[in-house]
């Protein structure tokens, strides 16, 4: 399998949980990491986080925009992974369209961008990897529209895979994963309902970030894996 050492890798949506997971376990492997984020606060604790050196970009991945201006600062890209996503309540397809856009766009058009302008300047045994969820098999209730996001991206990444050949294109599905994500969700009940998610787990226990991390790095190292979605849910989709 390959190595990330000497390798410029890209974390859209890498200021916290899985993407920033990812980025200090690319680091690690001696990876130049590039992390990028929507909010400034975040993305500066994040870059303290992984030494101060680590270059940033403070913009929303699922605008062309901002993303063609960034790529294309950067002289050359080995791997992208985008951790890009919103979960919207969308219970009964209520809330008016505007609310419901981003559960759908945010996903699906940062994939799009971060292929459109991030693969043409990808060395050879370049690769993307997106991250879906598991709720592309088993979807949230209350939830359609993120869910279908989910399926949205895995279809897109294997339509991808074929068109900008031999880069690679994958899909990581995490589970339920112990992140930041959480806290606003799930507020005071975050502990009690990840704890039961867990129970009912083979593993007893939900996921946590370096172990997507994990998975994500080995989507970019091993050059035979391609168009792809790994699923790294303990078990969850089996119960």
């Amino acid at each position: 399998m390959g190595t990330l050492q000497g390798q410029t890798v890209v974390v859209l949506g890498g200021s916290s949980g899985i993407g920033l997971a990812t980025a200090r376990a690319a680091q690690a492997e001696g990876a130049e990491v590039v992390v990028t984020g929507r909010d400034a606060a975040r993305l500066a604790k994040a870059q303290a986080a992984l030494g101060g050196t680590v270059r940033t970009g403070q913009f929303d991945a699922a605008h062309e925009t901002p993303m063609r201006e960034f790529m294309e600062t950067l002289p050359t890209i080995d791997h992208i992974f985008s951790t890009a996503g919103a979960l919207v309540n969308d219970a009964g397809l209520t809330p008016p369209r505007g609310q419901l856009r981003p559960a759908m766009g945010v996903r699906f058009w940062a994939a799009l961008y971060a292929c459109k302008y991030g693969a043409p300047r990808m060395r050879p045994g370049g690769s993307l990897v997106f991250m879906s969820g598991t709720a592309a098999r088993r979807p949230l209730a209350g939830a359609a529209v993120a869910s279908a996001s989910c399926g949205a991206v895995e279809s897109f990444a294997r339509a991808m895979a074929l068109d900008l050949a031999p880069l690679r294109v994958n899909v990581i599905a995490p589970g339920y994963v112990d992140t930041p994500l959480f806290d606003a969700l799930l507020g005071e009940q975050r502990d009690a309902v990840l704890a039961a998610a867990g129970s009912k787990l083979p593993v007893g226990r939900v996921g946590r970030a370096e172990e997507i991390a994990d998975a994500v790095l080995f989507l970019m190292k091993n050059a035979y894996v391609n168009g792809t979605t790994l699923t790294v849910d303990g078990g969850g989709l089996l119960v």
